[in-house]
């Protein structure tokens, strides 16, 4: 096992989990942490580094959420092998996954999608075709704001499937939703002092906002139907980042009086609003609602998505849609940013999205989602009838269950692995954790089978003494 020796400050405005994450992802991209290799326990690390368990937990759970690491039960934390998932077929895929330790637990993970259902096969052929002699300019940095064909794809996919209103000029190439909006606050950070946010956001969201020295951080209540528009007034921010579509980690979709409240309030107040348009894609039983770029008449909305979703994690690309004027604030001081997605991936997803398959692979998803969601909800109602609550229910693919049982969030998860299932806690989401909810835990379901959710989710039942009641 290697040892890790970063250099952690106390005193920093960056939080120890977030220095720490930092030090170990870079290890990783450097190649000086080769793939597979064992990362120390959550316990030796800290005692090693004589802090508490708490940062390094964290730490682990972004590395994890963001791809960076596996975890193997009973074993720990692995750096992951980025390129072999891609490499394999869909026979050998689904054979690996049957035949690893990873069968033995039941991981409810909000951030893992189906990777059986990946086009490993098309996906190879069109990385292949890449890697030719005619294309040895995709060994080279690349384009600024990415390839432009890619752009182009993106543009017309946006406007199919969300109703963005854009040109592929407008869109700039990120390697990560974190890295597009590292790259947005950059851009703010001489007009924008203060942003408002939602009161609960995405753990790697949240440490952006904790490195930042020249913007303040206003959050903002959540109401059952999103954010509270009078605090919002409130709070004289400059900008505002939202989830609309799908909030995380509550679940909750603005509804349309909101989001043209939101619109106006961006008009009067000549503010941004920034769309992170988490899980836009998957949304069930009910008619989409249009994004609020695609609503927007002032260029008021910056639009963020990613592909980490409709694909798989592992492929680090998102997408950043500016308003004109944030657009030339950008073309004059492009200079100061780098293009860190992958050439090759990008031209590879190119070709997918022009193909037919990628359409195709999106409708298989979102029925295939639909009825693991489906089955999720039936598995929890029948286990557990009037003894939790679901929260955020609609779109995703995740929810929130607030267990009715008297146990903590902690003692919740704790006895979940103990019985062989993860579930994962919610209060590290909230930037005022006093505010944080009780007794709740976050479920995920894309990656499991219908067979495991409803093995894992009456395995929960037993260990929450739910059974007889």
């Amino acid at each position: 096992m290697i040892q890790l020796i970063p250099s952690l400050e106390e005193g920093s405005k960056a939080p120890l989990y977030l220095q720490l994450y930092q030090y170990i992802r870079d290890e990783i991209v450097s190649g000086r942490i080769k793939e597979n290799t064992r990362l120390p326990s959550v316990r030796n690390l800290s005692a090693y580094l004589e802090i508490s368990r708490t940062p390094v937990a964290d730490c682990y759970e972004l590395l994890l959420a963001e791809g960076y690491v596996t975890s193997k039960p009973r074993s720990g934390f692995y750096v992951a092998s980025f390129n072999e998932h891609l490499s394999v077929t869909h026979e050998t895929n689904t054979a690996l996954i049957k035949d690893t330790p990873q069968s033995n637990i039941l991981d409810f993970h909000y951030d893992k999608t189906d990777l059986v259902h990946f086009p490993y096969k098309k996906w190879n052929k069109l990385n292949n075709a890449c890697l030719t002699p005619e294309n040895l300019q995709l060994l080279q940095s690349g384009d600024l704001q990415g390839m432009p064909g890619l752009r182009r794809e993106i543009a017309s996919y946006l406007h199919q499937m969300r109703g963005v209103r854009c040109e592929p000029e407008q869109i700039i190439i990120g390697a990560g939703t974190y890295h597009s909006l590292g790259l947005l606050f950059q851009l703010f950070k001489d007009e924008v002092a203060v942003v408002a946010t939602e009161e609960a956001v995405n753990v790697g969201v949240k440490g952006i906002f904790d490195q930042l020295s020249s913007i303040s951080f206003c959050p903002l209540a959540l109401e059952k139907d999103g954010i509270s528009i009078d605090e919002l007034y409130q709070s004289k921010a400059q900008a505002v980042y939202v989830t609309p579509s799908h909030q995380f980690p509550f679940g909750m979709t603005l509804p349309m009086e909101k989001r043209r409240r939101l619109l106006q309030w961006a008009k009067e107040q000549q503010a941004y609003i920034i769309e992170n348009d988490y899980d836009g894609e998957f949304r069930y039983n009910s008619r989409p609602l249009p994004s609020l770029q695609s609503l927007d008449e002032h260029e008021k909305v910056i639009y963020i998505g990613t592909f980490s979703r409709v694909l798989t994690p592992h492929i680090r690309i998102s997408y950043l849609v500016l308003p004109q004027p944030l657009l030339e604030h950008f073309q004059r001081k492009k200079h100061g940013y780098n293009q860190l997605s992958s050439p090759i991936l990008q031209m590879t997803l190119q070709l997918f999205m022009e193909s037919q398959d990628f359409a195709g692979h999106i409708r298989k998803m979102r029925s295939l989602y639909q009825r693991k969601y489906e089955i999720l909800l039936h598995s929890i109602k029948s286990v557990f009838e009037q003894n939790a609550e679901i929260i955020g229910q609609g779109s995703g693919l995740h929810v929130l269950l607030k267990v009715k049982n008297n146990m903590s969030e902690e003692q919740l998860v704790l006895t979940a692995e103990h019985a062989g299932v993860k579930v994962y806690p919610t209060s590290v989401y909230w930037l005022n954790p006093k505010k944080a909810m009780t007794s709740t835990v976050l479920i995920g379901f894309g990656s499991l089978s219908e067979d495991e959710i409803q093995t894992g989710i009456a395995k929960l039942g037993e260990a929450w003494g739910m059974t007889g009641k």
